[in-house]
């Protein structure tokens, strides 16, 4: 009783009891894919050593590994362990956007596929999660790349859109900017993106296509790719998209959600022609998230899902 007295007087302060932090994407034992994951210990080690920024201050040990893309995002990858050493799969890639925790200033408040907030000054990662209102940190976005079992919940691949977290407390007055600057962050060095090529070097595409884009296979029929401001490793400077593409045919019954908007056919002329196709054609549904703002083909395209990205309207029969 004096437990439960405690943490409502600390609630009423404005404070975190405990039982109103988050769990971890991952438990002690992990998370649980569904299908056998085509990555050896040399591709998660390669994996791990590419994104391996550290946006968390304070004693945290993030479950997540990072890539800085500009001052205020990162993109990352959550393994199916919290270890990288005892990792056989990747379960999440994800956008990280520096905010404050107001429902206010949360992105893509429409669509809600940030769902946890984590404070960026913490003494460990779950109680990292939420906080005060008008606490600082990042809002992190998870797109799931395989069916998983998390803590008891099935996640089908796409946004994790019921991502277990705190609620964003309503702020009211403007809130303050703001003001943390992380050790390390902006746009990737060279050095970085090289490594990010070096891992990333499948081409699934077939019949002649030159994509924007790098790929690696992580299960079979899913492959994850990055894409940057262009497509040579020399010329490279800006992480733009990271996502997945999903091997199936073009078909409304097989479009996994609707933010996997494009199709790309596995066989074409050139990749211009891929875009779309006849009913039932093979290929791949794509999902991007977006790293970091810029223009793209007269759109100004913000950090999170990317809801518009080429989109090829499904057929409804096939």
């Amino acid at each position: 009783m004096l437990l439960t007295a405690a943490a409502v007087a600390l609630a009423a302060c404005g404070g975190s009891s405990p039982s109103s932090v988050s769990p971890l994407a991952s438990s002690r034992a992990g998370i649980t894919t569904t299908t056998s994951s085509t990555l050896s210990n040399t591709d998660i080690g390669a994996l791990a050593d590419a994104f391996s920024d550290h946006p968390f201050a304070g004693g945290q040990t993030a479950p997540l590994f990072a890539k800085w893309a500009s001052d205020d995002t990162f993109v990352f990858l959550q393994f199916d362990k919290p270890l990288a050493s005892a990792a056989k799969a990747v379960a999440y890639l994800g956008v990280g956007v520096k905010g404050i925790f107001c429902a206010e200033t949360r992105p893509d408040r429409a669509g809600s596929s940030f769902m946890r907030f984590q404070r960026y000054q913490a003494a460990d990662w779950a109680q990292g999660a939420g906080g005060k209102p008008g606490d600082q940190g990042y809002w992190l976005s998870f797109l799931a790349v395989d069916s998983l079992n998390v803590d008891g919940r099935r996640v089908e691949p796409g946004i994790d859109y019921q991502y277990p977290a705190p609620a964003p407390p309503t702020c009211g007055a403007r809130p303050a900017p703001v003001s943390f600057n992380p050790p390390g962050a902006g746009k990737p060095s060279p050095d970085a993106i090289g490594k990010i090529f070096a891992i990333f070097n499948e081409q699934p595409l077939q019949g002649g296509q030159m994509p924007p884009r790098v790929f690696k296979s992580l299960y079979e029929g899913v492959i994850a790719f990055a894409e940057f401001d262009n497509n040579s490793v020399s010329e490279a400077k800006e992480f733009h998209w990271i996502g997945i593409f999903k091997k199936a045919s073009y078909c409304r019954s097989t479009q996994p959600t609707a933010d996997f908007v494009h199709f790309h056919r596995l066989v074409a002329a050139n990749y211009a022609s891929g875009h779309g196709g006849p009913p039932g054609v093979e290929g791949f549904w794509g999902s991007w998230l977006t790293a970091e703002r810029f223009q793209s083909q007269g759109r100004d395209v913000t950090p999170g899902i990317d809801r518009e990205h080429n989109p090829t309207p499904a057929p409804a029969s096939c």
